[in-house]
């Protein structure tokens, strides 16, 4: 991967909104990069990501990304039939 590029996931409704994979180069967010700018620059709006992860580990919206970085978004809901794969009554 690019050295300015960040690998970022939405999953779960957030993907519905903007696709589950997107690429983009961490300078064209600002200059301090963080979690929940880079959702945003997404669009995502604000407060619609409840946790994320950063390279494989949880990380709070506040961390500052980096070039290289791999970020993973989630909603606040994540439905047990989308984890688990069965029907729930």
């Amino acid at each position: 991967m690019d050295a300015g590029i960040v690998e970022v996931r939405a999953f779960f409704d957030l993907a519905d909104r903007v696709g589950g994979l997107t690429l983009i180069e961490v300078e064209s967010v600002t200059t301090s990069p963080t979690v929940e700018s880079v959702a945003e620059h997404i669009g995502l709006p604000q407060g619609s990501v409840a946790f994320a992860m950063v390279n494989g580990c949880m990380a709070a919206l506040d961390i500052t990304v980096a070039p290289g970085d791999r970020v993973a978004l989630f909603p606040d809901y994540v439905p047990y039939h989308k984890v688990y794969g069965t029907c729930v009554i």
